[in-house]
């Protein structure tokens, strides 16, 4: 990764191909290393909504927000986080030296980066759109000229923000393996090549969305519920059930798939580039 090493320009239909197979290729492989971890998010993501429907005194689940987010939806993303870095660190194992396994003291030290680079990454977006909401732009109300001028700003600025996430996202690979990069030398290895990484991920991605919405459609129709009911104050329980099973399922896959497009690139600018000066 020195400054005149030839640059490495990663395929994009090639590593979207290599993510499919990896994860889309190989299910049960999926649920071997994740299965703790998804049992953790369906509990994440439905025991909150099930003890505020059941348990909670007669007309709490329905009490008004106030605008704030709920307790259970921090919950949710919190438990979220932590058993999807747990699989990830696994998964990029797997996908890097062909095993998912590792000694417990290099699994936490690992889980730890992967915790605290995704906490820098979730506190990064929150302040954009923090930044975005308070400014006023999000506004109903707001006037049209600062409106229009203020889309166009906020749009460059998540470009920029979406571009500079992925020139350092070489560091979860790197943290995986036990040989954690430097922000400076993961931003330097992924020149010209962060374009194509969010390319990929969101061609790698397309056919679980699609898979997402195919599901949800009919589960809605099931339910008795339209496009304008999706979060209705009192569901029923199957929608409620099978719901969160298929979000946390999603969740997963996606996992999966990022950290497989992740490992290519990892692979082809890191671990090649290391053989060929060897």
């Amino acid at each position: 990764m020195e400054a005149g090493a030839t640059r490495i320009k990663v395929p994009v239909a090639a590593a979207v191909a290599a993510a499919w197979r990896a994860v889309l290729g190989r299910p049960g492989l999926v649920l071997e290393l994740g299965w703790l971890s998804l049992l953790l998010l369906m509990a994440a993501l439905l025991l909150p909504e099930l003890a505020l429907r059941y348990l909670a005194p007669t007309g709490l689940g329905a009490m008004p927000r106030g605008g704030f987010v709920p307790a259970e939806s921090i919950f949710a993303e919190a438990v979220s986080l932590l058993a999807l870095s747990a699989f990830a660190v696994r998964w990029y194992r797997q996908m890097l030296t062909g095993s998912g396994r590792l000694a417990p003291r290099l699994f936490a030290g690992a889980w730890l980066r992967f915790i605290l680079y995704s906490l820098a990454f979730y506190a990064a977006g929150i302040g954009f759109a923090a930044a975005v909401w308070y400014s006023g732009i999000a506004e109903p109300d707001a006037p049209a000229a600062l409106a229009g001028g203020g889309n166009v700003a906020a749009a460059a600025v998540a470009a920029a923000l979406l571009l500079g996430m992925a020139r350092v996202s070489l560091l979860f690979p790197a943290a995986a393996l036990g040989a954690p990069l430097a922000l400076g030398a993961a931003w330097r290895a992924m020149r010209g090549n962060a374009w194509r990484l969010l390319l990929v991920s969101v061609a790698a991605a397309l056919p679980v969305m699609l898979a997402e919405v195919v599901l949800i459609g009919p589960l809605l129709a099931a339910a008795h519920l339209g496009p304008n009911e999706v979060v209705a104050p009192d569901p029923p329980l199957g929608f409620v059930l099978l719901s969160g099973v298929i979000e946390a399922v999603i969740r997963l896959l996606l996992t999966a798939l990022g950290a497989s497009v992740l490992s290519d690139f990892y692979r082809r600018i890191v671990l090649q580039r290391k053989e060929a000066l060897r």
